[in-house]
C-alpha cells in the first residue's frame, strides 16, 4: 500500500454473502493516528481496520477521503456515499459529518512474525445501525 491506502477485506472465516462481513482496510502516517484509550497498538504502521458497515443504516461505506488540503478539510476519512456519514480514520473512525451517531467497530491489527497482518482480536463493538439488534 502507498503512504495512505484504501482496500476492502474479509477476515478469515468471514462469510462473504453477509453485509457485516467485510471490513475496510487503510493507511495513514503513523504519527497521525490518535485512537481511543486502549487502542495504541491497533494499528501497526499506521494500518487500521474497520467494520465496512455504516453505522447509520446499514449501507457500504466505500470511499476513503484522503485530503491533500488541511486548510479545506479535515484528514482522512472513510465516507458512507448513502447519506453521506463520515468518519474519522486516525480517531478511532468516530463520525465528524452525516446521521451516523456511533463510530464505526475497529478491529484490532497486529503484524506476525512473516510480516503478514492478522486481526489481533474482536472488532471493538456491534457491527451496523444500532436497529440491528432491536428484536420485535
Amino acid at each position: 500500500m502507498r503512504a495512505s491506502a484504501f482496500l476492502t477485506a474479509f477476515p478469515e472465516g468471514a462469510d462473504p454473502r453477509l453485509a457485516a462481513s467485510p471490513i475496510v482496510i487503510v493507511r495513514i502516517p503513523p504519527d497521525t493516528v490518535d485512537l481511543p484509550p486502549g487502542r495504541g497498538d491497533w494499528a501497526p504502521r499506521g494500518i487500521l481496520a474497520y467494520s465496512k458497515t455504516c453505522t447509520h443504516a446499514a449501507c457500504a461505506v466505500s470511499l476513503f477521503r484522503d485530503p491533500m488540503d488541511s486548510q479545506t478539510s479535515v484528514g482522512p476519512a472513510l465516507v458512507c456515499p448513502c447519506h453521506y456519514s463520515t468518519f474519522d480514520v486516525a480517531r478511532g473512525a468516530k463520525p465528524i459529518f452525516g446521521p451516523a451517531a456511533r463510530a464505526l467497530p475497529q478491529l484490532p491489527l497486529r503484524i506476525a512474525k512473516d510480516g503478514t497482518l492478522v486481526a489481533a482480536g474482536p472488532l471493538s463493538g456491534n457491527v451496523g445501525p444500532s436497529w440491528w439488534g432491536i428484536r420485535q
